[in-house]
Parts: C-alpha cells; sequence; structure tokens
C-alpha cells in the first residue's frame, strides 16, 4: 500500500461522475495531458498506444519516454543534491575560465581570410620558407588634402607646405637602448657598389639619402628631404657635399682632374646605369625668390612653375634610372584636360620606406653601436615602432601650425596590423554593459511586485549570471584546446551565447511558473526538465550541430568562429540542464519557507499564503479528519500563464499574460482565412524581393570599416580609398624551374602583364625593367667595354694589361667562367668571342653554363640596380667584390635559384569589383604560364585581401548547405519525422535569404564578417522553428488547432529570449569602431525581428497549412486523449498456517478499469502533473458456504465440491457469513508508475508553510493505520481458527448423534434456502 503523495492536500474519494460540473471536464480535458500527451507524458501516450486507444508513431514515442525519463530521473537527482550539483559546477567551470590566460588572438590577415589548405596559404607558406617568418619593409605615408573639397593642390603653397611638413616629421628621433636613432639609422637605402677603400665608402654611405617617394621629388625642394643632417666633408674637395648644392656629375669631372687614386670607371659607370647625373640642381623650384634655390634652376628668379604640367607623369629620384615615382603613386583625385594632363588634383601622398624589424636586426647586428645592448629583433621592432608613433605626432604637430588650410594625415603600414589587433581585443566594457542590461531585463520581466514570494526574478538572475561564467568557461577551454581568438571571437561569440542561453532559461523558467501547486515537490525539478527539457536538448544540439557543420569552412576566421561558438552551446547546454535546475530547486526551498525573493532573509507580511476556506466537498483523510492543511498554492506568477479565478485579478503591475494573450487574441487572428491568404502573399512577396535583393549584394570589405572612425588612420584610409586606389604586387617565381635556359619564358611572362589594364605603365607605354633585364643590361655594358679594350689590345686571350679599363677586366674575368666546379677558368674561351662567344648573346640570351658565376658577379658589383629590381633573389647570391689589379679569376657560383620577384604598381582599385577582377586576369595568366612550366603566382596586399572573395560565395554556400544539413539530421532523429525536419530546413533556408535580402536593403556589402552571421542565422532561426515544430508535432487535434497550440506554448518563451538577445546585441552600438555598429548591430536586430515574424507568424500557418501529423491521434475523441485508466495495484497475498494446504486464489483482471465504476474528476489544467491519491470504496456482499459430509466412503473422498441432490447418509450444512470488503485503490508505490498516472485538482491549493506539519500528520496516520491494520488481521486470524474449531467439534458431534428424521429435515431445509 502507498501513502498518498506528500504535495497532496487531501486524498478525496472517487466520486460519481455526476458530480464534476460541464466546465470542470472541460477544464479538465483541456489540460496538456490531454491535448499534448506525448510532451507532458510520452510513457502514457506509449502506453494508451499499446492499448490501442490511439494511433502514432510506436518508434518515436517511445524514445521520447526514455528521454523524458532520463531528464525526470535527472532533475529529481538535481533536486535532492542541489547544493552540491551547485557548488561542482561552480568549481569545474571556474577552471575553464583559467584557460582564458593561455588564449591566442589573431589579428594579421593572413591568419584570419586565408583559405586554409589553399592556393594563397601554400603560396605564404612558400614565401615564409624563402624568405623567412618575417615583415618585409613598412612604410610611412602622408596624405595632404585641402578643407575645401573642391580645392586643387596642384600649386606651390601647397607643395611648400607638404615640404615643411615631410621635412619635420623626417627630422624626429628616439632615445632607446642609449641610443640616438634616426630616420638614416631606420630608412631603407639604395645599395652601393664595393669599394677597396674604406673611406670612399663610408662616404658615399653617408651620401646615398633615404628612398623618399615624394612630389616634391619633380622640384629642387625635394633635395632638402635627403640630408645629409650635417654636410659631408671630402679631403680632396673644396666644398662640402650636400644634395641641395650636390651636383654628381660636376663632382665626378672634379674628381678626374684631381688624379687621386679612385675607381673612377666603376663609378661614371654605376652613375651611368643609374641614371644619376645633375641630380637636382636642374629641377624647377617653387619658390624662385629663395635665396638657396640654384642658379641651374630653370625658373631662378623667374615665374613659379606650372605644378600641373611638372607632375604629369610622374617624378623621378635622384637616381632617375631606378626611381621613377608614378603620377597615381604621388598625385590623387586628379581631373584631366584634353591632352591626358593633369590640370588639377585633390590629394598629394608622399611615403617613407622603412627598414623591416629582421632587415634592420640584421643591418645593424654587426656594428658597434648595438654592441652594448642584447641586440635582437624584438628591440628593433620596439625602436621602429617609436620612432613611427612620434612621426606621427610630429606630423599632426607641424600640420597645425603650418597652414588652416590643409590637413595632414599620417600611416603606418605597420599600424594596420595595431588596429587589427584593437579591433580583435575584448570590450570588457561593452560585455559587462551588455550582462548588466540582461540582468535588469530578467530581473523585471520575472519580478511579481506585489508577491515577492512567488516572484523568480532570483532564479532569472541566477541563470544569467551562469551563463555569464558559461561563457567564460568555453571560451576558456577553447583556448585551451588551442582554438585562436579573432575579431569574430571578441565582438560577436560572448553576445550569441549569452542570448542562445537565455532563450533556453526562458523556457525553463516558463515551464517552472507554469507548474501546478499540487506536484510532489520532490519531482518538481525534474518534471520541469521531463517537459522542457527536450526543446532545450533540441535546440542546442541542432545548433551545435550547425556551427560544428560550418566549421568545415577553410577560412580560418570562420572556423574558429564556429567551433569557439559550437563549444559555448555546448557548455550553456550543460549549465541549463546540469546546473540551472539546480538553482530553481533551491529556489523552491525559498518559496516553501515563504520567503521573498531576492531578499531571502525577509518573511513578507503581506501577501500570505492564505488557507482555502472550502463550505462544501472537503477532503478527509482516512481517518476521516479534514485536511487542515489544504492552503493555496504559491508556485505561480501572472507573467506568463494564466491563474484564473481570484488569483487572475490581482493587480500588477506585470499583469500581462503573453500565452493568454496568445491564446484568446493572437491565434485566432492568425488563423482567419483572410490573414493565412494575406500572410502567404506577403510570404512570397518576402521571397522574390529577397532574392532580387541577394542578387545585388556585392563583395567587399573597406579598411575603413575596421578602423575606429574619427582617428588619423581612418581619415588617412578613407582618403586613400577615395583618391589613390594605388597598390603594389610582385610576380613571384619558384624553384624546379631552370632560369639559365628558360630565360625568354621569363620575358615572355613578364611582357604579358602590359595587358593587366591596372597595371602602370612606363611613358613609352611598356613595364619597368625587371631584375633579369637590369642583369642583362649590365653584362651588355660589360661586353661593349670588353670589346674596346680587346680592341685596343689593352686585353688579349692571355691576360688583360693595366691600361684595360675595370669594366673590360671585369668582363674579362666573367668570359673565362665556364660554369663548371672541376674546371671554372678557360682562358680559350677568349678566342672564340669574334666566333659568337659572349656574355649575352644575339638573342638577349645570358650565358647559360656561367649564368650563376655572371649572378655573383652582379649582385655585388652593381648593387644600386639589384636593390632597384625589387627582385629579391634566394638563397642570395654570393658576394664578389671585383678589385681591378686582382689577378685570380675564380668567381663563385651561386647556388640556383628558388624564389624571384617581378614588381608592379597597380592602380584604379578602387572597389572590390575591379580588385576582384584584377585578380583574376593575374590568376589567369600566372595559370597559362604554369602550364608551359615556369612555377609562378602573384603576391601583395590585393591578393592578400581580397582574394577571399574569388571563392567566398562558395565556401559560404557550402557552409550554409553543411548547416542546413546538420539541423535537418538532428530534428530527423529527435523527433523521427521527415517532413517535419524538411520544413524547419527549409524555414531557416529562407530565413538566411530574407537576411541576405536585407543586407541588400542596408548596403551591407559581403564579407567574411558577414557571412559569420549568415552562419549564425541557423543558429538563432533554429530557437525560432524547432520549439514551435516540436510543439505541433505533440499536440492532438487537426492542424489548425495544433498550430494555436504550439504558438500558445512557446510564444512567451520565444519572445522573451528575442528581446533579450536584441537587447545584448544592442551593446554593440558602443563600440568604438563604426562597422561594428553599422554591420554586427542592424544585422543581429534585422535577425532578431525576422526570426520572430517567421517564427510567430509565417511558420505556424505554414504548419497549420502544410504542417506534418501528430504523434498521437486518439480513436475516440479528435481533439483530446481519452481519460486514461490508472495501472492495477498489485495484489499482496497473505498466507497462513491453516491456508498452505489450500489452492492459491487466482489474479484479478484488470480489466474493467475503475472507469467503469466511475470517472476521476482529478484530470485538469494545463501545466498540472498528475497526482497519485488514494481512493477506496466499501461493499458489503454476502458469502453463502455450503459444506457436505457423505457417510461410508463417500465421506473419505475428499470431494469438496457441493451438489444440489441429497445423498443417502449424508449431511448438509449451510452457512450464511456477511462480509465488509474495503477496496483501496493505489497508485503503484514505485516512482516510474506514479509519474505517469497523476491526479490533477485544480481546487487544491496549500501552503509551502504546513508542508512540514502535514507530512508528519501523514506519517502518524499511515503508521496508525498500519497498526489497526495489523490488529485487526490478527483478530481476523483468532475469529477464523475459533470459528474453525467450532465447526469441526460440532461436525462431530452431529456425526454421532444422527438420525434419518433430523437429515430429512435438514435436507427440507435446504431445499427451502435453495429456493430462496
Amino acid at each position: 500500500m502507498v501513502a498518498p503523495d506528500s504535495e497532496a492536500p487531501s486524498n478525496p474519494r472517487i466520486v460519481p461522475a455526476t458530480r464534476e460540473s460541464p466546465s470542470a471536464a472541460e477544464a479538465r480535458h483541456s489540460a496538456d495531458l490531454y491535448i499534448r500527451t506525448s510532451w507532458v507524458d510520452a510513457a502514457l501516450a506509449l502506453s494508451e498506444l499499446e492499448k490501442g486507444n490511439i494511433e502514432g508513431g510506436r518508434t518515436s514515442l517511445w524514445i521520447r519516454a526514455w528521454l523524458q525519463e532520463q531528464l525526470f530521473v535527472l532533475g529529481c537527482f538535481l533536486q535532492g543534491d542541489a547544493g552540491k550539483v551547485l557548488f561542482v559546477a561552480i568549481l569545474v567551470l571556474s577552471t575553464f575560465c583559467v584557460g582564458l590566460k593561455s588564449a591566442q588572438i589573431h589579428s594579421r590577415v593572413d591568419q584570419l581570410w586565408v583559405q586554409e589548405g589553399g592556393r594563397l596559404e601554400s603560396e605564404l607558406k612558400y614565401i615564409a620558407k624563402a624568405l623567412g617568418e618575417t615583415d618585409s619593409s613598412t612604410h610611412q605615408l602622408i596624405i595632404q588634402t585641402a578643407k575645401d573639397p573642391d580645392a586643387s593642390l596642384l600649386h606651390a603653397k601647397a607643395l611648400l607646405d607638404h615640404l615643411e611638413v615631410v621635412k619635420a616629421a623626417t627630422r624626429v628621433t628616439v632615445h632607446m637602448y642609449d641610443t640616438e636613432w634616426r630616420l638614416k639609422d631606420l630608412c631603407y637605402s639604395p645599395s652601393i657598389p664595393d669599394f677597396e677603400e674604406y673611406h670612399i665608402e663610408k662616404i658615399f654611405e653617408n651620401i646615398i639619402p633615404c628612398a623618399i617617394i615624394t612630389p616634391l621629388d619633380c622640384f629642387w625642394e625635394g633635395s632638402q628631404l635627403l640630408g645629409p643632417d650635417y654636410p659631408i666633408s671630402v679631403p680632396f674637395l673644396q666644398h662640402k657635399l650636400k644634395w641641395t648644392q650636390l651636383n654628381p656629375q660636376e663632382v665626378l669631372e672634379e674628381v678626374k682632374g684631381l688624379k687621386i687614386q679612385f675607381p673612377l670607371s666603376t663609378m661614371e659607370a654605376y652613375m651611368k646605369r643609374a641614371g644619376i647625373t645633375s641630380a637636382y640642381m636642374k629641377k624647377p623650384c617653387l619658390d624662385p625668390t629663395d635665396t638657396h634655390c640654384p642658379d641651374t634652376a630653370p625658373n631662378k628668379n623667374g615665374q613659379i612653375p606650372d605644378v600641373a604640367a611638372v607632375l604629369s607623369n610622374g617624378c623621378y629620384g635622384f637616381a632617375a634610372a631606378y626611381m621613377h615615382w608614378p603620377e597615381q603613386l604621388i598625385v590623387g583625385g586628379v581631373t584631366r584636360n584634353n591632352t591626358s594632363a593633369l590640370r588639377s588634383a585633390r590629394a598629394l601622398q608622399s611615403v617613407v620606406q622603412l627598414m623591416g624589424e629582421r632587415e634592420m636586426f640584421e643591418y645593424w647586428s654587426e656594428s658597434h653601436k648595438v654592441h652594448h645592448v642584447g641586440w635582437n629583433q624584438e628591440k628593433a621592432a620596439s625602436i621602429l615602432d617609436a620612432w613611427q608613433r612620434k612621426f606621427a605626432t610630429e606630423v599632426r604637430k607641424t600640420a597645425a601650425s603650418v597652414s588652416p588650410l590643409y590637413t595632414f594625415h599620417p600611416f603606418s603600414t605597420s599600424t594596420l596590423n595595431d588596429i587589427l589587433g584593437k579591433f580583435s581585443e575584448l570590450s570588457l566594457k561593452n560585455i559587462v554593459v551588455g550582462y548588466m542590461i540582461m540582468l535588469i531585463y530578467v530581473a523585471v520581466t520575472l519580478m511579481q511586485w506585489q508577491d515577492p514570494v512567488r516572484s523568480q526574478a532570483g532564479v532569472g538572475i541566477a541563470g544569467v549570471l551562469l551563463l555569464s561564467m558559461s561563457v567564460a568557461a568555453g571560451l576558456g577551454f577553447c583556448a585551451l584546446l588551442g582554438i585562436p581568438f579573432n575579431a569574430t571571437s571578441t565582438q560577436i561569440v560572448p553576445f550569441l551565447a549569452l542570448g542562445l542561453g537565455v532563450q533556453d532559461m526562458f523556457l525553463l523558467t516558463h515551464t517552472y511558473v507554469e507548474q501546478s501547486g499540487d506536484v510532489p515537490r520532490e519531482e518538481r525539478t525534474g518534471l520541469v526538465l521531463k517537459k522542457s527539457g527536450l526543446s532545450v536538448l533540441l535546440a542546442s544540439l541542432c545548433n551545435a550541430m550547425a556551427f560544428l557543420a560550418a566549421a568545415l569552412l577553410p577560412i580560418p576566421a570562420l572556423r574558429a568562429f564556429c567551433l569557439q561558438a559550437a563549444i559555448l552551446l555546448l557548455f550553456n547546454l550543460g549549465s541549463m540542464l546540469l546546473v540551472f535546475p539546480a538553482m530553481i530547486s533551491l529556489d523552491l526551498r525559498r518559496r516553501s519557507a515563504a520567503r521573498s525573493d531576492l531578499l531571502c532573509c525577509i518573511m513578507p507580511e503581506s501577501p500570505l499564503p492564505t488557507r482555502v476556506k472550502r463550505t462544501s466537498g472537503r477532503s478527509t483523510t482516512r481517518s476521516g479528519k479534514t485536511d487542515k492543511n489544504a492552503v493555496k498554492d504559491t508556485s505561480r506568477q501572472p507573467l506568463d500563464p494564466d491563474n484564473g479565478g481570484a488569483e487572475a485579478k490581482k493587480p500588477c503591475c506585470l499583469s500581462l499574460s503573453l500565452t493568454k494573450w496568445a491564446k484568446t487574441h493572437y491565434t485566432p487572428f492568425i488563423m482567419r482565412p483572410d490573414v493565412k491568404v494575406t500572410s502567404m502573399l506577403a510570404l512570397i512577396a518576402v521571397i522574390l524581393a529577397s532574392v532580387w535583393g541577394a542578387t545585388k549584394v556585392k563583395d567587399g570589405l573597406d579598411l575603413t570599416d575596421i578602423v575606429p572612425e574619427n582617428t588619423d588612420e581612418h581619415e588617412f584610409l578613407s582618403r586613400q580609398e577615395k583618391y589613390f586606389g594605388f597598390y603594389n604586387m610582385y610576380a613571384v617565381t619558384q624553384g624546379d624551374f631552370e632560369y639559365p635556359t628558360n630565360q625568354k619564358l621569363l620575358y615572355e611572362y613578364h611582357d604579358q602583364f602590359v595587358r593587366i589594364p591596372n597595371i602602370i605603365k612606363n611613358d613609352n607605354g611598356g613595364l619597368t625593367k625587371f631584375w633579369l633585364s637590369l642583369f642583362r643590361d649590365w653584362l651588355l655594358d660589360l661586353q661593349d667595354a670588353f670589346d674596346r679594350d680587346f680592341a685596343n689590345g689593352c686585353i688579349t686571350s692571355e691576360f688583360f694589361h693595366s691600361n684595360a679599363s675595370d669594366e673590360g677586366i671585369l668582363a674579362y674575368k666573367l668570359l673565362v667562367q665556364t660554369g663548371h666546379v672541376d674546371n671554372p677558368i678557360e682562358k680559350a674561351l677568349i678566342k672564340d668571342v669574334k666566333n659568337g662567344h659572349r656574355l649575352v648573346d644575339k638573342e638577349g640570351i645570358i650565358n647559360p653554363k656561367a649564368f650563376y658565376n655572371y649572378l655573383s658577379a652582379w649582385a655585388t658589383n652593381d648593387a644600386l640596380a639589384y636593390g632597384a629590381s625589387q627582385g629579391n633573389l634566394k638563397p642570395q647570391p654570393k658576394r664578389w667584390t671585383h678589385l681591378p689589379k686582382d689577378e685570380n679569376l675564380n668567381i663563385p657560383k651561386s647556388s640556383p635559384l628558388i624564389y624571384t620577384q617581378l614588381p608592379f604598381y597597380l592602380s584604379g582599385l578602387t572597389d572590390t569589383e575591379n580588385i576582384k577582377n584584377m585578380i583574376m586576369s593575374v590568376r589567369e595568366l600566372c595559370l597559362k604560364f604554369e602550364a608551359k612550366g615556369l612555377a609562378n603566382f602573384p603576391s601583395g596586399i590585393p591578393f592578400l585581401f581580397w582574394e577571399q572573395y574569388l571563392y567566398l560565395r562558395t565556401s559560404l554556400m557550402y557552409a550554409l548547405g553543411c548547416a542546413l544539413a546538420a539541423v535537418f539530421i538532428a530534428v530527423m532523429v529527435l523527433l523521427l519525422n521527415a517532413w517535419a525536419a524538411l520544413l524547419v530546413t527549409l524555414s531557416l533556408a529562407l530565413l538566411v535569404l530574407q537576411l541576405v535580402g536585407t543586407m541588400a536593403a542596408l548596403g551591407v556589402k559581403l564579407s567574411a564578417v558577414p557571412a559569420v552571421l549568415l552562419v549564425l542565422a541557423i543558429g538563432r532561426g533554429v530557437h525560432f522553428t524547432v520549439h514551435l515544430c516540436l510543439a505541433f508535432v505533440t499536440s492532438i487535434g487537426c492542424r489548425r488547432r495544433r498550430a494555436m497550440l504550439a504558438v500558445e506554448a512557446v510564444l512567451a518563451p520565444v519572445l522573451h529570449g528575442a528581446l533579450a538577445a536584441a537587447l545584448a546585441a544592442s551593446m554593440l552600438a558602443t563600440s568604438e569602431f563604426g562597422f561594428v555598429a553599422r554591420l554586427f548591430l542592424r544585422l543581429l536586430l534585422a535577425l532578431v525581428i525576422l526570426g520572430l515574424i517567421n517564427g510567430l507568424l509565417f511558420f505556424p500557418i505554414v504548419l497549420a497549412l502544410l504542417g506534418p501529423a501528430a504523434e498521437v491521434r486518439p480513436l475516440e475523441h479528435p481533439e483530446r486523449l481519452s481519460t486514461p485508466s490508472p495501472k492495477c495495484s498489485p495484489i499482496a497475498s497473505r498466507k497462513s498456517n491453516s491456508d498452505k494446504s489450500r489452492n492459491k486464489p487466482s489474479p484479478r483482471s484488470c480489466a474493467p478499469s475503475l472507469t467503469t465504476i466511475t470517472e476521476e474528476p482529478s484530470w485538469h489544467s494545463s501545466g498540472q502533473s498528475a497526482q497519485s491519491s488514494m481512493q477506496s470504496i466499501v461493499v458489503q456482499p454476502e458469502v453463502v458456504v455450503e459444506t457436505t459430509t457423505y457417510n461410508g466412503s463417500d465421506s473419505n473422498s475428499g470431494r469438496s465440491t457441493p451438489t444440489k441432490t441429497s445423498h443417502s447418509g449424508s449431511i448438509t450444512t449451510k452457512v450464511t457469513a456477511t462480509a465488509n470488503i474495503k477496496v483501496e485503490v493505489v497508485t503503484p508505490s514505485d516512482r516510474k508508475s506514479r509519474r505517469s498516472y497523476h491526479y490533477y485538482d485544480r481546487d487544491r491549493r496549500r501552503d509551502r508553510d504546513d508542508e512540514r506539519d502535514r507530512d508528519r500528520d501523514r506519517d502518524r496516520d499511515r503508521d496508525r493505520d498500519r497498526d489497526r491494520d495489523r490488529d485487526r488481521d490478527r483478530d481476523r486470524e483468532r475469529d477464523r481458527d475459533r470459528s474453525r474449531d467450532r465447526r469441526d467439534r460440532y461436525r462431530d458431534e452431529r456425526e454421532h448423534r444422527a438420525s434419518p428424521r433430523e437429515n430429512g429435515r435438514d435436507s427440507g431445509h435446504e431445499s427451502d434456502s435453495s429456493r430462496h
């Protein structure tokens, strides 16, 4: 026998069905157990299916019943050990949070957007392997614009102001590591040839200036930027050298006249090849009245030059052959006249080229300047960073004092990485503010101001704090796994995880609020998980699988985001199913003690839980006493569920019931035929508009979008994007290519780039020379010098004389090279000069056999050309310095090349579409020559930043397809309904399509970041569709009715979760990056709005029209389940010593059930759980016992079957007995059976204050009844024993006194009794 449930205030007996009013029966039949049976208790639905009362899917019901069983057991366990579970959870989550210390943040472009395993990644790896894991040279840039956007800068005043700013900025110095560092120590300078005399080499080292690209190089004032800071004294010259007064040709002629020991011919050839002539002495002066303006200037004391005409076709540096600055690089925003000459310009740009950190480290590593410090690459990087920051500060300072008409914007290429790094940093302020707003929203939503005991604000706040810790722990776990962090990890993931987790929390809280007070307290948490745990599990698994599927994307930033989102969702799932129920259990204890929410130490005076006053139908216990512990339930709040009755009339600031509103107003409205037709037409129009918008979405992500607004960097990038669009690129050739024998193919490859429209051409319409053509020109000059000396007899086949020129001697040494290691020198080759043995043949092909010997000589002895070629040959050619007096003819052979560069300048790249077209053209050219055997690929900023757009759409479609497939599989496995899974998947696909159309309407371009948001849309959309689909499938009735029931069930938690997510996303508006507010915030809010419209309007109507079949389909009633019958109680057979020899009674049949006696009135109210209560029926039957005794052998025959005919010699005795039999209907004692057959009673409410007293009274009554039953059983045994003894004695006496007359009288009496 099982005692009544501890939560039951009374144990009413089963009353006839006529006592239940029609309204009560209707309310009972509209309960969730009747209309959403498989959602409330799938085991009951499965039982009814086995009895044949319903139709449905047995497998899906069995799976759901098993899952509900496990969730129920889990909830009961968590409720029993809530404190321990919460303590262990906090320890575990705190441990994972420590992993945040090992987080790695990726901010470089190649780390974020380069496709893993793709072509670009392999190319970057090849470059890193060939050049080393370092950055190349950096650039310090200055852009000048007018404050009047229509003003032109092509006049002398603007250029003079530009000069003042650039000159002041290039003079800055930084003092670090006990050393003064200036521009000359950090900049990139043209290489100079090696000289035998150290003092000559030192003079040239000081006189060669830094490489500065500026429009000032078209004028004499450009020389003021070259220095040197202090004029250089030359012992054999009367004047000091400074670029403002230096004419290199005149100096060389002066040195020739001195007849000193100096390699004049080498220097003269060097200057000739480099185009070093008069330098700046014959260039016009911007200010002709300047006293320092040289007399050789064409406008000395004359007119101001025509700046536009001078700047046309670009400017030249001091080495005109290698220093040509294209017009597109130094002048921006130009307009032209009919002859394509410059007419006006809106911007001017200057570029200071600095060494990279590795180059600076290697350059100074052997110098005494850094011997006193532990010189390393980090120190070089810190010096460069400090100098660049001071450079920018000086530009801003000088620009403010120079002219109020112009603005100057400094920028460094290294600053871009700093910006990306800052963009990837975690904004604690935004996260804290966002989470605080979420706390406030949850507290206000769940707060019940007039009844603090029934308020749920504390549970909501605890849930948000739990989610916060779960997010931190999940990110720490990601860091421990080595998943790198990036901008999406810091800007999106925390708010995404919080929004999705809060939606699950609202779902659990909504179920907890709806729970009836007559549910056993020890089972309340279990029943919450039993009802809503499956929805939470399904939505979270769909989200996690979608993100894990999208992690197949090869783009590192997207992959990291998807993996982190999936892991955080799994952490949130664990928190919601394992930890949050423990918090609910602790809140149950608080409410049982009637303590206030939030302020648990306060016992509120009003409203107190009031006792229920009953005037009729009082509940009685088995002892017949009135239950004094019947109190009003305190477990409900009027936020969403409809309390009904007097409780619903209580005024409350949050008295709006979303569930009641959905039931009475919203669902009837959207199910109207005209609304359905209008909505479907609107859906079709939205789909068509989204498809049209998707075709209009452009690719691209401007650099200005990822830079904080109102900063110098943002202003610079916006001006550069608007006025210049200038980039440089390299065509890289790889190893496994025979350069000496395939020179024609290399020339053809270089010439083909002239067809790329964005590549800047030279004045003749061709391309600038690359390393191989410069190498060939040097050899041709040497060949000409050799031919002259050979013709003059200065050089013979065996030897060269002292009167031979330096170039002729060098050519002789090169010509005798064979290229063979075992026989490197062969003088006989000189005899074949006339027969065709030359350094360069008639077709312009360098001697293939000695190609790498020649390369060693060229790289060292023509260093300026080698450096200007930007060939970056790897392995670096071996050094060999030519000394005319050195008779050693051996020239070392360089190693075969595995890496070379061909430089090009690009212009007109102002938008992503142009850049994509350029990239595709270059890639097509490279593939064409790769098929010919030349392994090559392009390199440069456009390819690094924008090549992702070539395959972004394909990768995005692949990721979205994988995510949708994952959702389909998850829904299919858990619901076993292919049509439901297909509808959910199609709804999510339409949501993504609508978001793409919204991007077109908002003007958002498609890049990797919006691609992340599109993948995120699937995760967010799951919450708008899966809960609704699950509620629809588990409801009973026609499609229209089930759609209405589904909306009623999920509207409140879905709406609250969406609003919470919108509030969390709104914190992105405070970001200092305008890109975050413009893109993330707009798209996230659009996602929430579209999700609500689709999930609460379009999707319910689609389900009402095309929804899948219900899991449970009753056979008797079309819209509800028939009243279930409880299981039979187990029969406990009592045995006595005297009954051991008797036959065991056959077990009672379970049919007919108690519903054939009366209908239980205790199934009722939505959201209430069934309660087991003991019911009693007392009957008083009469039992007739007949015994017959036979004389003779028959008396010993052992037959006990009574007969209606008399036997001679037999004695028949009739005994009539009346027995009171009490039939007790009790649900089985095991929790699993009790759980499936609880009875509901809306009117039984009680107060948690009397719970302990009621438990003690119940236990005391149970013990008293048990003792009374044992006493009664003992009395019955004694009575039966005494009766048996009396019958035996009486039978013996009758046998001895028997007479025929008595027997006949007895027989007649028996016949009379039989007739009666």
